[in-house]
């Protein structure tokens, strides 16, 4: 039985790691097609990275596979336009905070009411969201050389021209990432264990 288990985790992780893989590819390649009218799930998937594969092995290769779209993508236009800039390399921290973040607000159906799991899970995305908005926006303000004359004044425009949808983004595939793990957890799981409950009652 734990043979079986140990092999259906690890089905469910590599399934997981497909479906996000997947949705950068669908997501973040907008910078080759203009049809593409999905948002940018690339914060989400970091966030959804540390809560569920929970491994810096799939950070990394998250952060890999995001920056060699972006070098794709700028090689296809012949430029590298606003996309990357000195201020670049600032990102890897901005994914780090959602990835973090995500790791230590992993729902856990069986412990706590699913009041107090969709609480934390979305308190921790706005701050997670928030802290990777100020990181990427504001070193690309300070560092990417493309404003010469630096003001509060100015980046607060910035700020609210962009906060708002910045850290909305994430928001539709967190809860629909949410809503499946809380489908999985309450319907399938629970039928797993009184199935395996009756079988073991018969013996």
């Amino acid at each position: 039985m734990k043979s079986a288990n140990q092999k259906n985790n690890v089905s469910l992780l590599f399934a997981v790691f497909a479906l996000l893989t997947l949705l950068m590819l669908a997501t973040r390649t907008h910078h080759f097609a203009s049809f593409n009218s999905l948002p940018s799930a690339s914060i989400a998937i970091f966030f959804l990275a540390g809560m569920y594969l929970r491994n810096m092995k799939a950070f990394w290769f998250f952060y890999i596979l995001s920056v060699t779209i972006d070098l794709a993508s700028s090689y296809y236009r012949g430029q590298f336009g606003d996309c990357i800039t000195t201020s670049y390399p600032a990102l890897v921290l901005s994914y780090g905070a959602m990835f973090v973040v995500g790791y230590y607000s992993k729902p856990n159906w069986q412990s706590s009411s699913w009041q107090i799991n969709i609480i934390k899970v979305t308190l921790a995305l706005f701050i997670a969201s928030s802290i990777a908005f100020f990181i990427s926006n504001g070193s690309y303000y300070a560092l990417s050389g493309k404003f010469p004359v630096l003001s509060w004044a100015e980046y607060a425009t910035r700020v609210d021209k962009y906060y708002f949808r910045s850290i909305s983004n994430p928001v539709f595939y967190v809860i629909t990432a949410v809503v499946i793990d809380f489908t999985v957890s309450h319907f399938f799981t629970d039928k797993a264990i009184d199935t395996n409950a009756k079988v073991t009652g018969k013996r």
